[in-house]
């Protein structure tokens, strides 16, 4: 059985116009010619120090691109892709008002039978998906605080990043392990912030990754929050919060660290406090090709 939840702190940026593939690809770190093959990828948009505004995912329709984040990274995504599409047969606009994000728990098999051409489903991992449609289905969708504490825990689980306000543009792509989730194409032509997040793959650049932990309390915490590691008897900031989720008796969160932490290592959310923070399982490996 599945469970609808709007999430309406996604948002939809639309690029169309004759140009826009090309456009793109030279503008963010996945290879937009492979919607050709695939119903969606998924990519991250950078500045030129290889610094990530924003992890999205992306579709087409009719020859239209569609790029979905959430809304805190759209508005720095939209504002920079608008200052080079000048340059380009493309229009971008902000398209959230023409769509409806849900959320999916358990098997999408439930509400299929209600899924038109127009919509689609990003299958993220076995649990949870998520729905982007031009039909309102608020009559099959809950808006109960647990259903969407739910499906961000599972997200936030996955190791998928997003990015929020205080964490926009602090952390090159592999930084938080999205070349793991195949946000990142090592064989296409150039693109914005490349020879950096180049550097960090064939150099051995990179000495931070993401890390999933959980706290088996339910704590507020806020993407850029520092993090805490105990070294010589003494806690230093050792990261920063990505994204983070509370509820269900429990506080999954996404951090920053140093990419040689052990796993056995606890975190800590502030300098004094006992509340103390388990590093969980990646679901996915971190070792390149």
């Amino acid at each position: 059985m599945s469970e609808l939840v709007t999430l309406p702190e996604f948002g939809v940026i639309k690029l169309t116009g004759e140009q826009s593939h090309e456009f793109l690809q030279g503008q963010v770190t996945c290879d937009v010619f492979q919607l050709r093959e695939k119903a969606w990828i998924a990519g991250a948009h950078c500045n030129a120090k290889g610094k990530a505004w924003s992890a999205f995912l992306a579709f087409e329709q009719n020859q239209d691109l569609f790029l979905v984040m959430v809304k805190d990274s759209l508005k720095v995504t939209l504002a920079e892709l608008n200052k080079y599409a000048v340059f380009a047969k493309t229009d971008i606009t902000d398209d959230s008002a023409n769509w409806y994000v849900y959320g999916v728990t358990g098997l999408t098999d439930s509400f299929t039978d209600n899924i038109t051409e127009s919509d689609v489903i990003f299958d993220l991992t076995t649990s949870h998906q998520l729905l982007v449609s031009k039909q309102n289905q608020e009559d099959k969708a809950t808006d109960s605080k647990e259903a969407h504490t739910t499906w961000w825990q599972l997200e936030v689980a996955s190791g998928r990043a997003h990015l929020y306000n205080n964490i926009i543009g602090e952390y090159v792509p592999q930084m938080m392990n999205l070349q793991a989730l195949d946000y990142i194409s090592f064989k296409k032509g150039c693109y914005m912030g490349q020879e950096m997040v180049a550097r960090m793959r064939y150099l051995g650049k990179n000495k931070r990754a993401l890390y999933i932990a959980e706290i088996d309390t339910e704590v507020e915490l806020t993407p850029g929050q520092d993090i805490y590691r105990e070294m010589n008897e003494r806690r230093r900031k050792s990261g920063k919060v990505i994204t983070s989720q509370a509820g269900n008796g429990k506080t999954v969160f996404q951090v920053v660290l140093p990419n040689d932490t052990e796993q056995s290592e606890h975190l800590f959310i502030d300098e004094e406090s006992d509340i103390c923070a388990q590093i969980m399982p990646l679901p996915y490996t971190l070792e390149q090709d």
